[in-house]
């Protein structure tokens, strides 16, 4: 059972710390001193250490304090959050919807998706996750999220699949590398004596499968040279200049630093994004994600 007391003290806590001074977080609180000083005092019998320390410059955490200030900091705002979300309930809005998204969806089709989804309902309260495919489908199948988006565009029992919509891929090369420089498309033909940072296959089979297949029309099988557990790494590794790397073109929004992205001669296709859910929950919330996704990308 949550005790909501303790989370007010850590709240208490982190206002003494961040203000450095007893009065003054007194009255960013609304509270006199004496039930504040009780207040941390409780706090700091509730966890065993001793979690501030006066001065003659004020007062400020001691080293358990310091130690444990980022994960108050998490924990109170995730209270707020909470009570926040339960404040929406409580003047009848509609139960939260829970998603799954692929970090290369998140420019391109997120945005729309979502924007038709508040359209159709705007009181939703709708929380997104951040997945790879392999993982949005495995959340899918536990019932953790209601629906997804992912890298995928083939059947996959028990999953429903509807096509949002198709991109291409991009080749993403350090800002110093040679072929950076230039406007004009690259053949993908170009990179293969480059080595290139992959994502795994077990992140999205059709993914991989998809990018290895580019390679071998282009007439080279590609020469991997690390695997990177996330697009964020990848994009990272390539920065750092241990390779190139192909990648769907809705990760260019990200535009991370040190990192420069070609256009390929003759628009290489990637995997598509579909609107996916686990079709032995065929909820009407899933009803709702499938109509808002075709008001937003038609028939993908």
């Amino acid at each position: 059972m949550v005790d909501f007391r303790s989370l007010r003290r850590m709240g208490h806590f982190l206002a003494v710390a961040e203000e450095g001074h007893f009065g003054r977080a007194a009255a960013r609180l609304g509270l006199s001193q004496p039930p504040l000083t009780a207040q941390i005092q409780a706090l700091e019998a509730e966890l065993g250490v001793r979690l501030l320390e006066r001065g003659r410059r004020g007062t400020r955490p001691t080293r358990e304090g310091e130690a444990l200030i980022p994960i108050l900091r998490r924990i109170a705002e995730d209270a707020k959050r909470a009570e926040a979300l339960a404040r929406e309930l409580r003047d009848g809005r509609h139960a939260p919807m829970a998603m799954a998204c692929v970090t290369s969806a998140l420019f391109d089709f997120l945005p729309p998706f979502s924007q038709a989804l508040r359209k159709m309902q705007p009181e939703l309260a709708l929380a997104v996750q951040e997945m790879d495919t392999t993982d949005a489908l495995e959340a899918l199948r536990r019932g953790d999220v209601d629906f997804a988006l992912v890298r995928l565009d083939e059947p996959h029992a028990p999953f429903g699949l509807q096509l949002l919509g198709r991109d291409r891929l991009l080749a993403a090369l350090p800002e110093a590398h040679p072929l950076a420089k230039g406007d004009l498309p690259i053949r993908l033909a170009r990179l293969a004596s480059e080595p290139l940072v992959l994502l795994p296959r077990s992140i999205s089979a059709a993914y991989f499968d998809r990018q290895v297949a580019a390679c071998r029309e282009a007439g080279f099988e590609p020469r991997a040279i690390r695997e990177a557990g996330s697009a964020m790494a990848q994009l990272a590794f390539v920065a750092s200049g241990f390779g190139a790397a192909l990648v769907s073109s809705g990760i260019a929004g990200l535009r991370p630093p040190g990192v420069v992205f070609r256009e390929l001669a003759g628009g290489v296709p990637s995997v598509g994004v579909s609107l996916a859910w686990n079709q032995e929950r065929d909820t009407d919330t899933v009803k709702l994600a499938r109509e808002a996704a075709w008001q937003a990308f038609g028939e993908g």
